[in-house]
């Protein structure tokens, strides 16, 4: 039933910790008879007169918990003025408090009336029964107090857990967003350098430039192929440094040498995609001006504290402050770190050395990571619906 669902917790919960309470409630009662029966005189624990009253009691207010957390909701504590909210809440509590009392007594009654402790009829015990009502009421007035304010942690708590998923949301839908748009500034930068590389070679070259076109088509198939992801393994991503240098072999002829330092067992890490790209690139854009015979990069690949750590470095030309280089130019580097910072937080390094201002050596590290492209994603896709 629609009743039964609007609580803050499962309703089944509700009900085992009525049911709970009122064990202990009962428990209590028995063990004060066992303490006091000789003191008083009493013999037997009386079953029929004990047992019903804390289990009417809890299992009443159980029944009554979504009318509670429904009043509540219609008039939360945060609501002006304030001393208009408490009288509401007031007037209830004395309703409630009422038809509870009113209802379990009955029903005790009826029990008692059934096994012969008590007489309806007998004026006496009607007179009993009358002078009971107001304290019970008020009694069941206070119960009404506690209810509520648990009701009233339990909803600011699931409120609080809302805000912190939203805020989550917000946050992963922000760091999509900043990563597609890095993503989107690499590929006209690199289009731009490529094209002009295609237009210098039509002169002088067409069987080298249809080679760079043909490249540049395969550079473009495994882009769109990486549209929709953050990472891809490191042996794609080396696929495409291969025809991103074969594109640039074109331009340098003998001049370009590539040196790949990448242990098999790595292959199959995943890295951010197009993470290696802009760090050739910054090698091949200052090498040749600086070197007048071959333009050596090195790329690298180890694991330090289950971390994949990757380093580009190239003999051309370095600098005294690299922090000032950054600054003044380096657009595809700071995309990296901007990147990798994006992907994993605190959990990513990014450094840049020029040692005694001969090349660049840059290192980009973070959390290594084997599993699965499609696992990942549906992992990430089901810890999503368990937190909605």
């Amino acid at each position: 039933m629609e009743y039964f669902e609007r609580t803050p917790v499962r309703y089944r919960i509700i009900l085992i910790t009525a049911g709970v309470l009122a064990t202990l409630f009962l428990f209590q009662a028995y063990m004060r008879f066992q303490a006091y029966s000789d003191m008083k005189g009493m013999s037997t624990f009386n079953w029929w007169r004990e047992a019903p009253v804390p289990y009417l009691n809890f299992l009443f207010w159980a029944l009554l918990c979504p009318l509670v957390y429904r009043i509540l909701l219609r008039w939360p504590f945060s609501d002006r003025p304030l001393l208009r909210t408490v009288v509401i809440h007031l007037g209830w509590a004395v309703l409630i408090a009422s038809v509870h009392e009113v209802s379990t007594s009955t029903i005790y009654y009826a029990i008692l009336q059934s096994v012969g402790e008590f007489d309806l009829f007998d004026p006496f015990y009607r007179t009993l029964a009358y002078q009971a009502l107001a304290p019970a009421i008020f009694g069941r007035f206070m119960e009404y107090g506690v209810l509520m304010g648990v009701l009233v942690a339990l909803e600011n708590n699931r409120l609080r857990r809302e805000e912190h998923q939203l805020l989550l949301e917000l946050r992963n839908e922000l760091q999509a967003t900043q990563l597609n748009a890095l993503q989107k500034q690499l590929h006209p930068h690199f289009l731009f350098n490529t094209l002009n590389t295609v237009s210098a070679l039509m002169e002088e070259n067409m069987s080298a430039a249809r080679t760079v076109l043909s490249r540049l088509g395969q550079l473009l198939r495994i882009t769109l192929d990486k549209a929709k992801r953050d990472t891809v393994t490191l042996d794609r991503e080396l696929e495409y440094i291969g025809n991103y240098l074969g594109i640039e072999s074109e331009r340098f002829r003998d001049r370009l040498e590539v040196k790949y330092e990448i242990p098999d067992e790595l292959r199959d890490a995943h890295v951010p995609s197009m993470v290696l790209q802009p760090l050739v690139e910054n090698a091949i854009k200052h090498g040749p001006e600086a070197v007048d015979g071959r333009v050596i990069i090195t790329i690298q690949a180890s694991t330090h504290d289950d971390r994949l750590v990757l380093k580009v470095t190239d003999n051309g030309k370095g600098c005294s402050d690299v922090n000032k280089a950054m600054s003044n130019g380096g657009i595809g580097l700071r995309n990296v770190r901007d990147r990798v910072n994006l992907l994993y937080g605190d959990h990513a390094g990014f450094s840049i050395a020029s040692p005694q201002q001969n090349g660049f050596h840059v290192t980009v590290s973070f959390p290594l990571d084997r599993t699965p492209y499609k696992t990942r994603r549906n992992r990430h896709e089901t810890d999503t619906h368990d937190h909605r």
